[in-house]
């Protein structure tokens, strides 16, 4: 067993967790809101729980990720990377978990991964995992809002 991390971010979105729930959960959407030059292609293989999403980032790294669950009662989706996974992982899995919260969402995003070893490679995913998933919130937030054109709930 190699080194394993878990990394979360949480942000208050204004806006309802239907609509998280749906932008969060159109697996080939993700191009549509993620910032520009973040995603430079998109292939989807299957839809709804164990859909794959093929993307290439602007950097040119290859990522596949899979659906592995999603329970709207309970606002949670879990995915995982599949092979070949970047950055010298071992593996990947995250769970967004949506919680309602007076005309609000908190969306609570915790990825896990592991590593052969700790050290500097293990610092440098951490601080691109945070990069990450602050560019992901931002890129919800800008597509609800357009979504929403102002408005609490679509």
């Amino acid at each position: 067993m190699g080194y394993r991390q878990t990394i979360c971010h949480r942000e208050v979105i204004a806006t309802s967790p239907v609509a998280l729930w749906n932008l969060l959960t159109d697996w080939a959407g993700i191009i549509d809101w993620m910032p520009d030059g973040y995603i430079q292609s998109l292939t989807i293989e299957g839809q709804g729980e164990g859909a794959v999403r093929h993307l290439v980032t602007g950097k040119g790294v290859r990522i596949s990720e899979k659906l592995n669950a999603m329970d709207q009662h309970a606002g949670i989706i879990l995915l995982s990377i599949i092979d070949p996974l970047p950055w010298g992982m071992l593996s990947y899995t995250a769970k967004a978990q949506l919680e309602d919260a007076d005309e609000k969402c908190h969306l609570n995003w915790c990825g896990t991964f592991e590593l052969p070893a700790g050290g500097r490679p293990a610092d440098v995913l951490m601080e691109l995992l945070k990069k990450s998933y602050t560019t992901m919130f931002k890129g919800l937030r800008v597509e609800l809002a357009r979504k929403n054109n102002g408005n609490k709930y679509d």
